[in-house]
């Protein structure tokens, strides 16, 4: 089978669309092909979904030839390619490029592509280099850089020496940020607090429901931050590059900070970060904001790394709200325990589902029956057998769930004539709810599973017990696409196969 690859980093008047892209490869491929696209993933890595379905099917024998638009919609990375060029060699791939002229099978056409595959990289290279001066240039004037607009502001265009830039401008919501921080500071903890937003129906600045996460970055954002002379002195303590000298930390305007992020994964120490005084009015004191700062640095505990003790990470999901079932643990005594619990309840408080299952019976429940699973498995069948797939629509399912337990708490509060409009409301949204749930429940085909792979599974869980935590996950990931549980307990497993 020959594999159809494309991507499209961002939409623009200039770029090939995918769909022109897969046109113009499937007539130098001249045959059905299969089709494989990311939309809105860059070259210079190759953590793309799609990019990784094609390579998967590559290394269990599916695809003989790969085809891309051009050799940078594969990669723009040279390293990576040259990574790629000697996967396809063991798996016997043939690439081709639709508008280049490459044969692969050459060691001529292998050097061509290493040298394009260099000016590619400069390329991109460049533009990052550009892209990072100048957004050093801007950032040391406190103007806002653009992303999301922090909760408690408005992002405004105004002029400045002769050019339009945007500045925050406090909000609605501005009252709302210094009640956060003044029932943090008093020690609520961050699940009442999201709680009690969640219940008056206050949403993040995204317009979602408040979260652990999501409150955890709006203490932590220090652009509302008053700039004064205490601000200054911790900033400094902690090590932070200061664009600004002690006197424009003047107490009237904002914060701003910058290179943050190296990734989504991955902090970047302070002394490699630089606060810049802003132009915008602050919201709150450095006060509550350094003693934000400081209660959140004694709770910091690399939440990510405890749920990773267990194989069944990011599968385990709720039936009732769509949510994600995480990890708790407790101790008692020298003793450790680990529950799965739903994070709707938990965290958001809009969720019915109160079961606690322990880690350990859980993994070994569903550890039986998977391999009962492959036990069934017939290859011969596989193709054509459809599966009961289900999809829930989380955040639209949990926003109709919460407009009905507000409106349940409100009856009885007035008199019948309202008790009654209310019923009729319930009612409605509970209808709506039903065609939600009737709606993502579709028929989908089972892919297709070769007899090696299913080999493997069978091996790996037969010494499941010895193997490592991540080969214990690749295992099980490979067979699972998701563990729902219900609010009486009841498990269905959505199998991959």
């Amino acid at each position: 089978m020959i594999a159809i690859y494309a991507r499209q980093s961002i939409e623009r008047p200039d770029s090939v669309s995918i769909d022109a892209q897969i046109e113009q490869c499937r007539r130098l491929a001249q045959e059905d092909a299969q089709t494989y696209s990311d939309v809105g993933y860059s070259g210079k890595n190759t953590k793309r979904p799609e990019f990784e379905r094609m390579i998967q099917d590559i290394k269990e024998g599916k695809i003989t030839a790969v085809v891309s638009y051009r050799l940078d919609r594969i990669s723009r990375n040279i390293i990576d390619f040259a990574n790629l060029l000697s996967l396809f060699e063991k798996y016997g791939v043939k690439y081709m490029s639709a508008t280049e002229q490459f044969d692969t099978s050459t060691p001529m056409g292998r050097a061509m592509i290493y040298i394009v595959m260099v000016f590619a990289q400069l390329e991109r290279e460049t533009i990052s280099t550009r892209i990072s001066d100048n957004y050093r240039y801007r950032s040391a004037f406190g103007l806002f850089m653009g992303g999301n607009t922090p909760f408690g502001y408005d992002r405004k265009r105004i002029p400045l020496d002769g050019k339009k830039v945007s500045v925050l401008t406090p909000n609605e919501q501005a009252p709302v940020l210094q009640r956060i921080f003044r029932m943090f500071t008093s020690h609520s903890s961050m699940v009442s607090i999201c709680h009690e937003l969640n219940r008056e129906g206050i949403k993040t600045a995204k317009g979602n429901l408040w979260t652990n996460h999501a409150l955890r970055r709006v203490l932590e954002n220090i652009s509302p931050c008053r700039a004064d002379e205490r601000l200054y002195d911790y900033l400094s303590a902690c090590g932070y590059n200061l664009a600004n000298g002690l006197e424009d930390f003047d107490g009237e305007h904002g914060m701003c900070l910058f290179f943050k992020n190296k990734n989504r994964n991955q902090e970047t120490d302070p002394e490699e970060q630089t606060a810049v005084v802003g132009i915008h009015p602050p919201i709150l004191s450095s006060e509550e904001y350094i003693a934000a700062q400081q209660i959140l640095a004694s709770h910091h505990a690399s939440p990510g790394k405890r749920s990773q003790r267990t194989f069944l990470t990011g599968l385990v999901q709720c039936q009732e709200c769509g949510h994600s079932f995480g990890i708790k643990f407790t101790q008692r005594g020298d003793r450790h325990y680990a529950y799965f619990h739903c994070r709707g309840r938990e965290s958001r408080g809009v969720c019915e589902n109160n079961k606690f299952i322990p880690a350990e019976e859980l993994e070994s429940g569903i550890l039986d029956l998977c391999i009962r699973h492959l036990s069934k498995v017939d290859i011969k069948q596989t193709p054509s057998e459809p599966e009961d797939h289900y999809r829930v629509s989380s955040a639209q399912a949990q926003q109709i769930r919460l407009q009905i337990n507000n409106l349940v708490d409100n009856i009885g509060k007035g008199n019948s004539v309202v008790d009654g409009l209310l019923t009729k409301k319930i009612t409605a949204l509970q209808t709506q709810l039903d065609d939600l749930n009737q709606k993502t429940r579709v028929q989908k085909p089972r892919p297709v599973i070769s007899q090696a792979t299913l080999d493997w599974l069978k091996n790996q869980l037969s010494e499941f017990d010895k193997l490592e935590l991540p080969q214990k996950r690749d295992a099980i990931q490979r067979m699972i696409k998701t563990v729902w549980i219900d609010k009486n307990g009841t498990i269905k497993i959505e199998y991959l196969f």
